[in-house]
């Protein structure tokens, strides 16, 4: 399949080209080449165009680390005084059955793909429902499944009980994972193993777990330093920061995707730093409970920061927004970082985390082409004055007109697909208007 899209071409490659009413060749799946519009129709007489001219294109969104299902909570999650982890009354986790899991992930995977995602961190529980729907969408994805082995419900008492069956029954749903999706659908699904949290998993089971990876050869995602409680947990049980503990067991390095990373002392960022663990930056959720992460701090002193959206939203736009201001106030500097920087953290940053940093995450030749497609006039976004500026401090999901991934158009003219979306929504709804009256309270 050979076609060429035409518009302004941001690239984010070494030299940060906007190339402005210029064209991409996309050939099976691969950009094949980049120039003036009238170079590339010369060059390529024969390939489809695909007229974009009203459009930015950009690299597709790398969202880090996601949980899709938790679109349950979307609204209330971040008003109920608990995180919906810990809480029996609201619908989450294993208070959702296989089933209703997978139709909220599904929504989820959904509404990532429509706001640009092409590529995810994807982490949560019964994984292994939600393969074939990522498969039928088309997304590109690094799955894991959340691995603990301490009782949830009780953590906010204080007690952390081990859960032999969670233990048991999260860590062998991760290795069917991988011996049995790494690498499948042309390879945009591989896999991570999961431990949710130190304090979630005990020392000897994270040791278990390391080892593993270890084995598959394979990478990390994880939640740390998310948590005072953890904090104390951690210095209780092992007499060390979260930080220092993971990095003992070996669970730093270039093939870990750390989410969160709040609570840090100055020697936790130099660990991070040293090790070349990745940071995934959830700067929306974090601020809506009253928490900043050091990101400017984290990163003057190297540690790749990737922006993600985590969960409740898909949308990174919105990610990237929050994110500028919590790096402006972070770093005390009212107009660092760029817009150019924070959608870096969203796309090239991100792909680097998941180990993807030659294939995807900027446009370049020889790079896969997981691209969208953005609007430029409309109100909100016209005029333009600076494309990296738009993008970041005005656009909306719905501004994304089309998303390519492998060279396939996934997202057409603002649809999804494949997918109904009336349909879904209406489904998702009433299933969760099931769920909610079986454990909450009235919000």
């Amino acid at each position: 399949m050979l076609f060429l899209i035409k518009g302004d071409i941001l690239t984010l490659n070494k030299h940060s080209e906007i190339l402005y009413q210029s064209a991409v060749v996309i050939k099976d799946g691969y950009i094949e080449a980049i120039g003036s519009y009238p170079d590339m129709i010369n060059g390529y007489p024969e390939a489809e165009v695909i007229d974009c001219s009203s459009m930015m294109i950009a690299p597709g969104f790398v969202n880090s680390h996601y949980h899709g299902a938790l679109v349950v909570n979307r609204g209330v999650g971040a008003d109920t005084g608990v995180p919906p982890l810990y809480s029996r009354n609201v619908p989450q986790g294993v208070l959702l059955t296989e089933e209703e899991c997978d139709l909220f992930n599904i929504l989820g995977y959904v509404e990532a793909l429509r706001a640009g995602n092409t590529c995810i961190g994807a982490n949560y529980i019964h994984s292994n429902r939600s393969l074939k729907a990522l498969e039928n969408l088309g997304l590109r994805a690094v799955i894991s499944e959340r691995i603990h082995n301490i009782d949830f419900f009780r953590v906010p008492e204080n007690l952390y009980l081990i859960d032999e069956k969670a233990q048991y029954e999260t860590l062998s749903k991760n290795i069917y994972l991988l011996e049995n999706w790494h690498g499948k659908a042309n390879g945009r699904i591989t896999c991570h193993f999961g431990p949710h949290a130190p304090d979630t998993c005990t020392t000897s089971f994270l040791e278990e777990i390391i080892s593993l990876a270890h084995k598959y050869d394979v990478g990390i995602t994880t939640h740390l330093a998310q948590s005072k409680m953890e904090l104390e947990e951690i210095k209780r049980r092992d007499g060390m920061t979260p930080v220092q503990l993971y990095d003992s067991l070996g669970i730093l390095g270039p093939k870990t995707v750390a989410g969160h990373c709040i609570h840090l002392t100055e020697e936790d960022e130099e660990l991070l730093a040293k090790t070349n663990t990745s940071v995934a930056h959830i700067p929306e959720g974090n601020l809506k409970k009253g928490d900043v992460a050091p990101i400017a701090s984290l990163e003057g002193k190297g540690v790749n920061v990737t922006i993600c959206t985590d969960s409740m939203s898909g949308s990174m736009f919105e990610s990237m927004r929050f994110g500028l201001a919590v790096h402006r106030l972070s770093s005390e500097k009212r107009t660092e970082p760029k817009p150019q920087h924070i959608l870096e953290m969203a796309t090239l940053n991100g792909a680097k985390a998941l180990g993807m940093e030659e294939e995807i995450g900027s446009i370049e030749v020889g790079k896969k082409a997981d691209l969208i497609a953005v609007k430029k006039n409309k109100f909100h976004l016209a005029p333009i004055v600076s494309p990296y500026g738009t993008l970041v401090h005005s656009a909306q999901a719905t501004d994304v007109e089309h998303v390519w991934i492998d060279g396939e158009w996934r997202v057409k003219h603002g649809q999804v697909v494949g997918v109904d979306e009336e349909a879904l929504c209406a489904e998702v709804q009433a299933l969760s208007d099931q769920c909610w009256s079986r454990y909450a309270k009235s919000y």
